[in-house]
């Protein structure tokens, strides 16, 4: 009984593929033609559907085409067996990836989000939950802060004291608390460049809370939103967010 064959365009649509797939697949030398007519026509056979289905599962699988190539081209068993041991080794770093960068978006939502709720509001009360830090490193007075995203990471912040500040980040297994509750606080916008002295901070904030009768604690946390760029009469302004614990902490305010 003679074998029918079929021309590509009807080919492809009975393997629900496309011809350009199909003459891709040929120049690459991974699913030929049956035949090539004379007249320059590829020609496919039914039995060839059984092939193309399996380059579709192992493309479906993530492997890239040379390798589907070099295992057809050999048939090996234990070839196709590191070949698919290898790529569900891939399938799970590619997992762990995107499950970090699900979390980092996560991440940056809530921080965008915070500091666009509070921001060109004023002298506020609201709640923060304890938050673990990274110590960074010791700032000097005047010292310029040049945070890198790249070596850094996100959630820097500078907490300024009486004796000092210091560089932190926060992290779920910094070895400092930032401790929870009521805190006084302020989100602007600041023209990037230098900064005002930890002292500035900290006798504005404390001058208004005491204007409202509330005591705070002797650490200020400034915190900047550089993701948040945006301009203010032409010129480049970033977020920046203060605040400082209210102690005892208050009841019934937020």
């Amino acid at each position: 009984m003679q074998e029918k064959y079929f021309r590509i365009t009807e080919f492809a649509r009975l393997a629900k593929t496309s011809r350009k797939t199909l003459q891709y697949y040929d120049e690459l030398g991974l699913f030929r033609p049956a035949y090539v007519a004379e007249n320059g026509y590829r020609c496919y056979s039914l039995h060839q559907l059984d092939r193309l289905a399996l380059i579709a599962v192992l493309r479906d699988t993530g492997l890239p085409l040379k390798e589907i190539r070099s295992y057809l081209s050999c048939g090996s068993g234990d070839r196709l067996e590191g070949l698919l041991e290898a790529q569900r080794a891939e399938v799970e770093r590619m997992i762990a990836q995107l499950r970090r960068r699900k979390a980092l978006l996560t991440e940056i939502l809530e921080e965008n989000r915070i500091f666009q709720s509070l921001c060109g509001r004023g002298f506020q009360l609201a709640e923060w939950p304890p938050q673990r830090a990274a110590w960074l490193a010791d700032m000097a007075e005047g010292s310029r802060v040049v945070a890198n995203y790249l070596t850094d990471g996100l959630h820097l912040g500078l907490c300024a004291y009486e004796g000092g500040e210091f560089l932190y980040q926060k992290r779920e297994d910094g070895e400092l608390l930032i401790p929870g509750g009521t805190f006084f606080c302020q989100c602007e916008l600041v023209e990037d460049g230098p900064q005002p002295r930890r002292y500035d901070w900290m006798e504005r904030l404390g001058a208004s809370a005491a204007e409202r009768g509330l005591t705070l604690d002797r650490r200020v946390y400034i915190e900047f939103n550089d993701l948040l760029l945006t301009r203010d009469g032409g010129r480049a302004c970033l977020m920046r967010l203060i605040r400082s614990l209210v102690v005892p902490p208050l009841a019934g305010k937020s």
